[in-house]
């Protein structure tokens, strides 16, 4: 008898069905650094506030190619922050205060950085991460799939293009 693919997941409480990728200090640094280049406001909550931290240790915990390939590049990028922040400062980067933190962040995200993969890589999965929230949805105005009671039809404009480029292809 075939197994299968195993359950459906609970989409009301998800949990991801592997072990997190990140250890203790992984997760704080990743809350600091979040909070840094995503800073709260008095609307919008800081992404540690929402829990990108968790969204961070299941995606970098995940069984997949490219998972696997990000993680390899946030946790050396990681390393590399506490280094930076060692050799500069004398301490780990979460034991910096915040002027100290921001001076390794600049310097990581500077475009004269030698390797820059880690800042980008991190960098998109926190506004993913951030955007796909509750607050990350209400921020961006996105309203989700709710029904029209009309449909409101394609504004002249972008009908007129649509028929310029159907007339170039002879359609």
């Amino acid at each position: 008898m075939d197994e299968g693919y195993g359950t459906d997941p609970n989409l009301v409480t998800p949990d991801a069905p592997w072990p997190g990728g990140l250890n203790d200090q992984q997760k704080k640094l990743v809350a600091v650094l979040g909070d840094i280049i995503l800073p709260g406001t008095d609307e919008y909550p800081a992404p540690s506030a929402v829990g990108i931290v968790k969204f961070f240790d299941e995606w970098l915990g995940a069984p997949y190619r490219t998972q696997q390939k990000d993680k390899v590049t946030i946790v050396t990028g990681l390393a590399m922050v506490d280094q930076a922040s060692q050799q500069q400062f004398g301490l780990d980067f979460v034991d910096l205060d915040g002027s100290q933190q921001r001076v390794v962040v600049d310097q990581i995200a500077s475009t004269t950085a030698a390797d820059r993969s880690f800042f980008v890589r991190f960098r998109s999965l926190l506004l993913n991460g951030y955007y796909t929230t509750d607050i990350g949805f209400k921020a961006i105005g996105y309203i989700g799939n709710v029904p029209l009671h009309e449909f409101p039809g394609v504004p002249p404009e972008t009908q007129r293009i649509i028929d310029d480029e159907l007339r170039k292809l002879g359609l």
